[in-house]
């Protein structure tokens, strides 16, 4: 009886980059079929496969096929192995039942496979809603807001980021109770939908796309999102719950406006936090006047003191915060001079673009102690 297997050969390059990408979404659970990567061959490539069930990505790649199959391999050892492999073609033969020989010129590695039949099948959407927008766009919507997201599992559906689609507009949200990031951005869309993905999915989307003006499909149906950008498809599930209605956290107005440039804060920020690490929850004390915003912070250790020019419009004030949250604001932000708004010393601040609502990052302060 004949042998029923699978035979290809690729460059390791491509294979690397392939198995890389899939990788993310392999389940960390050993001995089951989810660590393993399904490899599928076809007449003219090969299509890898990951899923750890809430996550799953497909991607495709070229290779000389020899003969048509599947097989399951374990993926984190498959990386390994690839990676250490001299720069050449790789082949991968089926020998046995459940064995892989892989070979690359002088190195040779039999894998054991797993039951390519009991790798779960990927969800198949209908009835999808869509959108498009550049790759890069994308990635920069979530490197932007990515950061505010919750953390602990208190409130799930806050450890992802809302999606708010309107027709012609994306906005990406995120808040943890303490801060919160909007990012709005023009895209092609007619359809108006709200749901919110789990930040780690969007984490490894950020790390698949390219940085390139050509566009990612997302696509809405039922509990799953699907992400499409050239030959890859990150499937997820959504959270599910009710998400709070952000636009009525931003404030409409402000009683205190201060125009700074961005580096210039961020540097005397990190000075400032080296000693505000050392008292109790990282605090720095901003104080506002006409032209002249002082930072500073206390502990046992000793003080420091920063004056940095600025441009205020409207009242002089007196507020605290924990400065992680302003500096992750400031690294995520590309423009040279930011604007803070202000109403009283404990009400939330809004740092945001001049004349531009493309991103507006909210950042509740801290209650200031008697001195």
């Amino acid at each position: 009886m004949e042998e029923k297997g699978m035979q290809f050969t690729c460059a390791k390059e491509d294979l690397l980059t392939a198995i890389g990408t899939v990788n993310r979404a392999a389940s960390k659970m050993q001995k089951t079929i989810l660590e393993c990567i399904l490899f599928s061959c076809g007449e003219t490539g090969i299509t890898l496969r990951a899923t750890d069930i809430a996550l799953s990505i497909k991607t495709e790649m070229n290779a000389q096929v020899e003969q048509t199959g599947d097989a399951a391999i374990p993926a984190k050892l498959l990386y390994e192995i690839i990676g250490r492999f001299p720069e050449s073609d790789v082949t991968f033969k089926s020998v046995g039942e459940n064995s892989m020989e892989i070979s690359c010129l002088n190195s040779k590695v039999v894998l054991q496979q797993m039951d390519a039949d009991e790798f779960p099948i990927f969800p198949a959407l209908e009835d999808k809603e869509q959108i498009k927008l550049p790759q890069c766009v994308l990635r920069t919507m979530i490197n932007q807001t990515l950061f505010a997201a919750a953390v602990n599992e208190d409130k799930p559906i806050l450890t992802g980021l809302l999606f708010d689609i309107e027709p012609g507009s994306l906005t990406v949200v995120a808040l943890d109770g303490y801060r919160m990031a909007v990012r709005r951005q023009a895209a092609i869309s007619d359809i108006a939908r709200k749901c919110v993905i789990p930040s780690r999915t969007l984490r490894e989307v950020s790390r698949i796309i390219s940085d390139t003006e050509e566009n990612v499909k997302i696509s809405i149906s039922g509990n799953m999102a699907l992400f499409e950008a050239g030959n890859t498809e990150i499937y997820t599930r959504l959270l599910e719950g009710e998400y709070i209605n952000y636009k009525n956290l931003l404030p409409a107005d402000c009683a205190t406006s201060v125009k700074v440039e961005t580096n210039m804060l961020k540097d005397s920020l990190e000075r400032a936090s080296i000693l505000a690490r050392e008292g109790n929850n990282n605090v720095v004390k901003f104080e506002i006047s006409e032209k002249n915003l002082e930072i500073t912070s206390n502990s046992e250790m000793g003080n420091i003191d920063e004056q940095i020019p600025v441009i205020t419009e409207g009242k002089d004030l007196v507020i605290a915060f924990n400065a992680k949250y302003v500096l992750d604001v400031l690294k995520n932000v590309e423009e040279s001079e930011v604007l803070m708004q202000y109403n009283t010393g404990v009400s939330p601040c809004v740092v945001k673009q001049e004349n531009s609502d493309a991103y507006e990052y909210l950042i509740l302060p801290v209650q200031l102690r008697e001195e």
